[in-house]
């Protein structure tokens, strides 16, 4: 594909596709807890650990999107944070967008296939049924992987010190995040989750072809 020849991507892209998936995440939020009557959000497992990361998620959060805002009001502060010049080239602008709307939908898609088994956090009751048809059959965590793509998008659109520090940060959270998930998926599933887990990645990737850190 000639990038070249293509109107660049507004600039304002990066902000709607952050605000896209906390819409999106909201909006799900708020159906599954009236649809359902569980309450969705919610860190009772591990509290102390999950309330860091609870911190942490809103500051990672804040930080994209005041990147995501400056990367469209007022670009010229990035300079002062390494941001290289060929970060202008078409070429990798196209390739954020589109790395960004693959991650909107595949949050949208993992949220709705989750049906009442989908949570922000892990409550203390533990989680809902374990969930394997659909994206989960690719990937035990779409959901953290579209998120991080979302995030690789942003550092990709405007590469520099702070969104490589909200990538690092989105990464790591993810992995604790994760954690706690499959401890109380492994006590709650027992053998159903040990199967599931040995069949399909973290990530992604099926089988022999698994892809799990």
């Amino acid at each position: 594909m000639d990038f070249e020849s293509l109107p660049m991507p507004p600039a304002w892209f990066p902000l709607a596709a952050l605000l896209a998936i906390i819409a999106v995440s909201a909006l799900r939020l708020f159906s599954v807890e009236r649809d359902h009557g569980v309450k969705a959000f919610s860190f009772g497992r591990h509290a102390a650990i999950q309330r860091v990361a609870e911190r942490n998620w809103k500051l990672a959060t804040g930080l994209a999107l005041a990147s995501a805002l400056a990367a469209w009001l007022a670009p010229g502060w990035e300079s002062a944070l390494g941001r290289p010049d060929w970060a202008d080239a078409p070429a990798l602008k196209w390739i954020s967008a589109m790395v960004f709307v693959a991650s909107v939908f595949l949050i949208a898609a993992a949220q709705l296939q989750m049906g009442a088994s989908w949570r922000i956090g892990v409550p203390t009751d533990g989680p809902g049924p374990l969930v394997a048809h659909g994206l989960f059959a690719w990937s035990r965590n779409p959901i953290f992987v579209g998120m991080i793509g979302a995030i690789l998008a942003l550092f990709l659109w405007s590469p520099h010190i702070l969104t490589a520090a909200v990538l690092a940060g989105t990464w790591t959270l993810a992995l604790v995040q994760v954690r706690i998930e499959e401890e109380a998926l492994r006590e709650k599933h027992g053998d159903n989750y040990e199967r599931y887990a040995a069949e399909v990645g973290r990530w992604f990737g099926r089988r022999s072809t698994v892809m799990s850190s």
